[in-house]
């Protein structure tokens, strides 16, 4: 389990003055964090801490839920006659994932793992769900997301056989590299905050890099969205059923599951795709580190660093090398995001 505080690689220590960001008293939640993204379902729970779990969900019979179980990284939902498996299970139980889908569409489904009532209760008042949204100038995402508010009325479903009743008062979409970009500033990770400085978030549907200027505002211009790890595991996966003659079409979670564990070992089998992988990985680099360059050609010279994050962080890493460091990874990457909204007013 992971707390809400993240150690600066970059600039002073930061030390809690405070247990709890947002004090969790009876009934009453005053602020929860979700990022329901296209590879992990990322909060934070009741007790302060850090939850991820696959992003995926299976809807199953009745029959067939009978015989299911939650662990860790799994969450069964019961809402309105019909039952869902979110994480984990889900995935062993060949639900699709959320990055072949639209994640603002399952957000109202994918929400559910998510609400929980401090202990002791089964019902909870949740004032604000911040959620991160690839574009909040997205109106039809944004009006996806804003359905799963539902003040005054309440709304009833069942999350690990526990009933819970909830009501949410609003939702507050965030674009997803802000919140890092705004911790990073305050936390030291930036060694010229009054310079541009930028957040490239590399996740599994996209990978979007935004520049920012001293004051928090995102230059529109210099926007870059490039294909994120879906892409890179479709070309893997092309290549792996040919050169080792499979009869069957390689699983893209599986490949992206070997990519972030670092092996690059396929199945049961353990199939080494690393030269396949470092070849993919290299031209996703270069057409990357390509695009990134045109866009911003007009600020490098008053460009200061570039935080990496997002669970596919480390594809970043030549560029890292290349630049000094002035592209650098933080600790934890994966989890940089959830942990910056959690900081966030």
């Amino acid at each position: 389990m992971t707390n809400v505080f993240l150690k600066p690689s970059h600039g002073y220590d930061y030390s809690p003055a405070h247990a709890h960001l947002y004090p969790q008293i009876g009934q009453v939640r005053t602020r929860i964090v979700f990022d329901g993204g296209n590879r992990f379902v990322k909060w934070v729970d009741p007790h302060n801490q850090v939850q991820c779990i696959p992003s995926c969900v299976k809807e199953v019979t009745e029959y067939q839920w009978r015989r299911l179980k939650p662990d860790h990284q799994t969450v069964l939902v019961e809402l309105e006659g019909k039952r869902y498996v979110i994480g984990k299970l889900a995935q062993e139980l060949g639900g699709e994932p959320t990055f072949q889908k639209d994640k603002c569409e399952l957000a109202e489904i994918l929400v559910l793992a998510v609400i929980e009532p401090n202990p002791g209760f089964d019902h909870v008042r949740i004032e604000q769900l911040a959620i991160a949204l690839p574009n909040t100038l997205n109106d039809e995402d944004v009006a996806a997301v804003s359905r799963i508010a539902n003040h005054p009325l309440t709304k009833e479903f069942t999350r690990n056989g526990q009933a819970i009743t909830y009501t949410v008062g609003e939702v507050v979409p965030i674009d997803e590299t802000y919140p890092a970009f705004v911790y990073a500033q305050q936390q030291g990770f930036y060694q010229f905050p009054d310079a541009k400085n930028a957040v490239w978030d590399i996740g599994g549907g996209t990978a979007i890099a935004r520049l920012y200027t001293a004051n928090g505002s995102m230059i529109q211009t210099a926007e870059v969205i490039l294909p994120g790890t879906k892409h890179l595991a479709q070309q893997i996966a092309a290549e792996l059923k040919e050169v080792f003659n499979l009869d069957y079409s390689p699983s893209l979670v599986d490949i992206m599951d070997a990519i972030q564990r670092h092996d690059y070992l396929y199945g049961i089998d353990k199939l080494d795709f690393w030269a396949i992988y470092d070849r993919c990985a290299s031209q996703w680099v270069e057409s990357a580190r390509a695009e990134i360059r045109s866009k911003w050609v007009d600020h490098l010279a008053q460009l200061g660093h570039v935080l990496v994050v997002g669970g596919s962080a480390s594809l970043a890493q030549p560029i890292c090398e290349a630049t000094g460091d002035r592209f650098f990874i933080p600790d934890n990457p994966q989890l940089f995001n959830i942990i910056a909204m959690a900081h966030m007013e």
